[in-house]
């Protein structure tokens, strides 16, 4: 998923608020065969600094790909080392597809953060993604939550009624069957708690209409943020503009 005084991204300035710390998680055996996937298990432990060491050593070998980039980068963010987390996400941006995930969600954190210059200890809660095709290990027992606003150019949730429905649908071995479903006023911010800890794929449709598709990892007792607007939707103004009513 900065701190409020940035309005945060998703959470990842835009408007995400920083959780506690997790409580620490019960013990599990890791089935991590390589550091990548070694850093996806820590990260979910919340153990951020080692999921960087982990990261870092995965990059020696692939240090062209984007997602672990970003998973670099988003375990820095959680850390509040801002220098390295606008180096990562910088990196993103020039390197990735236009179409990533990754490559939307590094680009709003970087505005989100140019946008509060002087900020201190700002840091930005950012989903962290799990690495494309690989499942890694379980995730800590218990569960957690995620939150935050939606926003579509020219949609005044006062003034009109945009129908907006998330599903969260898991997305790892741990989450694999889960569905859940929640409907809001698009414009409106949300929380879909009681998520069992693990990977899921978010994806928001208004009138039909896919507004925004990707993958968070949501740890046990925290609060991931993720908010969703037009800066990392999969459509533009110009396919979804709203018509008000239902």
């Amino acid at each position: 998923m900065v701190r409020r005084a940035l309005v945060v991204l998703l959470g990842f300035a835009l408007a995400s608020g920083c959780s506690s710390p997790p409580a620490p998680p019960t013990p599990v055996a890791s089935v991590a065969s390589s550091p990548r996937e070694e850093g996806d298990v820590l990260a979910r432990r919340g153990d951020y600094t080692g999921a960087v060491e982990k990261y870092r050593d995965a990059l020696r070998a692939t240090p062209d790909d984007v997602a672990l980039r970003f998973a670099l980068g988003s375990a820095l963010s959680q850390l509040d080392r801002h220098r390295e987390t606008t180096e990562q996400f910088r990196w993103v941006v020039a390197h990735g597809a236009p179409g990533q995930p990754e490559v939307a969600m590094a680009r709003q954190w970087l505005a989100a953060a140019e946008r509060a210059p002087g900020a201190q200890s700002a840091r930005q809660e950012v989903a962290m993604l799990p690495l494309p095709g690989a499942e890694g290990g379980p995730s800590p027992s218990g569960i957690g939550s995620i939150k935050g606003r939606t926003a579509w150019p020219g949609v005044n949730p006062d003034a009109q009624n945009v129908s907006l429905e998330l599903r969260f649908t898991g997305d790892d071995a741990v989450t694999k069957g889960q569905s859940f479903r929640l409907h809001i006023g698009l414009g409106r911010p949300y929380t879909m708690s009681d998520l069992p800890a693990g990977a899921y794929r978010v994806v928001g449709r208004s009138a039909g209409v896919k507004l925004w598709e990707t993958r968070v990892v949501v740890g046990a007792g925290t609060e991931t943020a993720l908010d969703l607007t037009d800066a990392n939707s999969v459509a533009t103004p110009k396919d979804f503009p709203p018509r008000g009513g239902g």
